[in-house]
């Protein structure tokens, strides 16, 4: 019996898959790390809750703003620079020395995980066929829960074997490497990708950017050519 082959569809999917799950390791992991930061620099009750809050208002904003962007620019560019904005702003938690750093870094990474998400949902409404839309976000979402659900774990033993700051730079470094891999693998248009074959391109929507919907618009005769 032949071997069904992989999509390539399926392989950015798996991809996306990972930065849900590191996204929400990189957002959490505070939570587990957060007693130990409290007694090492001396932040009160008070400034814990607004150093754990601090996520949450560009994250929400950014959500918006990330999604027009992708739109703009495009999800090979725009989860790159999200990512990278990920990776930065993990590692450098592990490094901060006060209320004032450690608020700089919760607020670009709520940047970075807001512009995140939509920019994900672009990708995948490009590389997979519409009846796997709803299956792809099942599949993500799995994804970042277990993330949420392996961190405690996760993060405890790098606490006990390092220390709670090298656990910030680790997460930081396996995210740069996602960006890598993506930066690698992914094409904003599926039929440019290297690996792509005709059957599969022809069960994929039709590929649009605005950039070129608005040059048709300017040059609407290139229709008729």
């Amino acid at each position: 019996m032949r071997r069904k082959k992989v999509t390539i569809g399926n392989k950015i999917l798996l991809l996306l898959c990972g930065l849900y799950f590191i996204a929400y390791v990189d957002r959490v992991n505070i939570a587990t790390a957060a007693p130990f930061m409290q007694s090492d620099l001396s932040f009160s009750s008070t400034q814990m809750g607004f150093i754990l809050s601090a996520f949450a208002y560009p994250y929400c904003f950014l959500q918006i703003a990330g999604g027009w962007a992708s739109d703009k620019l495009g999800p090979r560019k725009m989860l790159s620079f999200a990512g990278i904005l990920l990776a930065a702003t993990t590692a450098f938690t592990g490094m901060v020395s006060g209320i004032f750093t450690i608020m700089l870094a919760r607020l670009g990474l709520g940047l970075g995980e807001g512009a995140a998400f939509p920019t994900a949902t672009k990708a995948m409404s490009k590389w997979l066929p519409k009846e796997k839309w709803g299956f792809a976000q099942g599949a993500v979402h799995s994804s970042s829960r277990l993330g949420n659900a392996i961190t405690p774990p996760l993060i405890a033993v790098i606490i006990v074997a390092m220390g709670w700051r090298a656990s910030f730079i680790i997460m930081g470094v396996i995210s740069i490497f996602w960006v890598f891999v993506w930066l690698w693998y992914f094409r904003d248009n599926p039929k440019h990708h290297p690996k792509m074959t005709k059957d599969e391109l022809a069960t994929l929507p039709p590929y649009s950017h605005s950039k070129e919907q608005k040059r048709k618009k300017e040059h609407p005769l290139e229709k008729i050519e």
